[in-house]
């Protein structure tokens, strides 16, 4: 069993985690949540003995219990075999003698088969997991316990079950504070109203005598009934992001026509290909690592020649792409560099930057200094300020914590424009609505979009 007892952790001045007990049994299956930042990586590194706490203890019984951490890949390989390669990575992770497995973000950059590969390996080991995902639909099916790291207290609450077993008991926690909180408030604000009319009464002269004695009487309890309500705090309500995507103007009827493309990379060939997207069109690319989606994105915005076919461009398509890779704005100071990327004035840069979450401490930052999650924020925002009409998105929901993908999808749904993605997150290309779905595969053939999923 490995124990992490009352774990408080600052980091220089700034508190991460205060008081968090976790217990990890025999065979356990743990998903540690939260917002990115809030210390989930920094709890898996003090049980794996890699950081000491500020205070609190990390117990193994026996002590000899072997323990593993694999963490986060922050640089992704190239995406022919970024899958590949974090498959082998795993692999080797996951056949160690270990008693306890502990993983940060392992399924970043793993497609379908990849992700169904790693369920069956963690429901075959022995030894217990502790990981660390903001993938829905995996959770759902490897963790039987959720621990969500809370950035206002900074504390640790636990749920049975896994992701809609926790969203479900965390919503009616909430709904039950809340309703809580006003009737507290409502008690309060009804024995206060009547100590209030008393005062007045008493100020009015009103009643001599044993009235008045009275009236002081009713004052003394109802102000001890205010005092003996038990007072419920009022439930924590975070920041939460917007990301206002907009076409600023419609393009034409047909946004992209690809005729007969054959299009080669190295030794690999991906066509011959037709596909034809009009205004509003949802477009979900889908297929195995190295089956060419980023190939695809690649000679839509031109970057690639075509072998054979024909590439056509609507009129007054504006293209704007999030990369895999996330390279953009690398480094330098971030506000100029906005600017510059934006075309926007440096007050109206700030503003946009504020509405994603990116407020005066970041822009004053370098841009090499920024979480990957910080980096997609700040590319999807130079999107929003070009107008962007025809959205091209490769892996956008990855470094992105679960709030900021739900946000994501409150904001591609009301997005008027046409819209090209490439996901590995089950959840989020099932809340995505595709109009129309190419699955590309390994093997060169003749490839065609098909109606909705």
């Amino acid at each position: 069993m490995l124990t992490a007892a009352n774990i408080t952790k600052y980091h220089a001045a700034q508190l991460v985690l205060h008081d968090v007990t976790l217990v990890v049994p025999p065979r356990g299956r743990i998903g540690l949540v939260g917002r990115n930042g809030v210390g989930k990586s920094t709890l898996l590194r003090i049980l794996a003995g890699e950081e000491e706490p500020d205070e609190g203890t990390v117990r193994r019984t026996p002590p000899g219990l072997a323990v593993g951490y694999l963490p986060q890949e922050d640089v992704s390989a190239p995406a022919a075999s970024g899958g590949e390669a974090a498959r082998a990575r795993l692999g080797e992770f996951l056949r160690r003698p270990l008693d306890v497995f502990l993983l940060d973000e392992p399924t970043n950059d793993l497609d379908f088969g990849g992700l169904e590969w790693l369920e069956r390996s963690l429901a075959r080991l022995d030894g217990a997991v502790v990981l660390i995902s903001h993938d829905r639909d995996f959770l759902d099916r490897t963790v039987t316990r959720i621990v969500e790291l809370d950035e206002w207290t900074h504390g640790a609450t636990e749920f049975a079950g896994g992701w809609s077993d926790y969203e479900r008991a965390r919503a009616g926690a909430l709904r039950r504070q809340r309703d809580a909180y006003e009737q507290y408030e409502g008690e309060k604000a009804r024995l206060e109203e009547q100590l209030h009319r008393m005062q007045r009464w008493e100020r009015q002269g009103y009643g001599q005598g044993r009235k008045k004695k009275r009236t002081k009487d009713v004052k003394k309890r109802i102000g001890g009934r205010i005092e003996r309500l038990d007072q419920v705090e009022k439930p924590y309500e975070p920041w939460e992001l917007r990301i206002p995507l907009s076409a600023e103007h419609r393009s034409g009827d047909v946004v992209v026509r690809l005729e007969h493309t054959v299009v080669e990379r190295g030794t690999f060939t991906l066509g011959p290909l037709d596909l034809e997207l009009g205004w509003a069109d949802r477009l979900a690319i889908v297929g195995p690592n190295g089956s060419g989606k980023s190939t695809l994105f690649d000679v839509l915005l031109g970057r690639l020649q075509l072998s054979a076919g024909r590439l056509w461009v609507g009129p007054g398509v504006v293209l704007g792409e999030l990369t895999q890779e996330r390279g953009e704005l690398a480094s330098g100071p971030l506000l100029p560099l906005f600017t510059d990327a934006s075309r926007l004035t440096e007050e109206d840069a700030r503003t946009l930057l504020a509405k994603f979450g990116l407020g005066a401490d970041h822009v004053r930052r370098d841009a090499a200094s920024l979480s990957p999650g910080e980096r997609t924020r700040t590319l999807l925002a130079v999107l929003a300020a070009r107008g962007v009409n025809c959205l091209i998105l490769d892996e956008p929901t990855n470094h992105l914590d679960v709030p900021a993908i739900e946000e994501l999808e409150r904001a591609l749904d009301a997005f008027a424009g046409t819209v090209l993605l490439v996901t590995h997150d089950r959840r989020f290309l099932d809340r995505f609505r595709a109009t129309q779905t190419l699955e590309l595969s390994t093997n060169r053939a003749p490839a065609a979009p098909t109606g909705p999923r």
